[in-house]
């Protein structure tokens, strides 16, 4: 059984060590701003249905993989992580712990790109509400648990370097920026590889009723099954580092 308060203070810990640390802030915050800067400008090639929810997925997929990457490569990198261990502790107590920060992270960064896109388009209409939460409280998750699966993986260098090529790749062939008409055919089938064209889509279909790759309600369903995979290969990975 999950004991909640287990969790909320492996949150709360890595919350106040972890939250102010210059890779957080400059991953998780500086540069999804600087992208949605850029985004803005480029706002009068792609249009706004396009932009717009491409600002709130870059926000979230820095924001939220930043803190739970973070936490666990410092941890790894001062041995404090071999700690938990020793403590009675569950595997899904230490995830959930880890998760909560990505996910608060996640939505800090959705709440700065409203801010961002109020400001830069004046756009603030939400048209469908449920459809526009689903895709950041998914995607919050989806992007905490892959921060989570290569912080655990690997070595806290490759795993910084391995998670930002996967964060760029999500962001021009992830189905964020290029719109289906201009994204190369030959190519075109990695697309649906990256869960940010999922996550796009439902924001997208929130924000303006509208979709470009998937229809929102079979990327409801694609990005529960990733989310599935995620959890199960995770938590495996997870128990392989403190149960070899």
């Amino acid at each position: 059984m999950v004991r909640l308060r287990v969790v909320s203070i492996i949150f709360l810990y890595d919350l106040k060590k972890y939250y102010s640390k210059a890779p957080v802030i400059s991953w998780g915050i500086l540069t999804p701003l600087a992208i949605i800067l850029l985004l803005y400008f480029s706002a009068g090639v792609f249009g706004y249905s396009r932009i717009v929810p491409a600002m709130f997925v870059v926000s979230l997929l820095f924001a939220a993989t930043s803190m739970s990457q973070v936490s666990v490569s410092f941890e790894k990198m001062s041995g404090s992580i071999n700690m938990l261990y020793f403590m009675p502790v569950s595997i899904i107590e230490i995830l959930l712990g880890k998760l909560l920060g990505g996910i608060i992270y996640g939505f800090l960064g959705t709440f700065i790109a409203s801010i961002a896109v109020l400001a830069t388009t004046g756009y603030s209409a939400i048209i469908r509400p449920l459809f526009f939460t689903y895709g950041i409280v998914v995607g919050s998750l989806l992007f905490s648990f892959i921060s989570l699966l290569f912080a655990f993986a690997y070595e806290p260098i490759k795993a910084v370097a391995l998670l930002n090529i996967v964060r760029f790749l999500m962001i021009f062939l992830g189905g964020l920026i290029i719109p289906k008409p201009l994204m190369p055919r030959n190519i075109l089938f990695i697309v649906y590889i990256f869960p940010s064209v999922y996550v796009a889509d439902i924001v997208r279909f929130g924000l303006y009723n509208t979709w470009d790759y998937v229809d929102p309600y079979t990327s409801i369903i694609i990005s529960l099954i990733y989310l599935i995979v995620l959890i199960i290969v995770t938590v495996r990975i997870v128990s392989r580092t403190f149960y070899p």
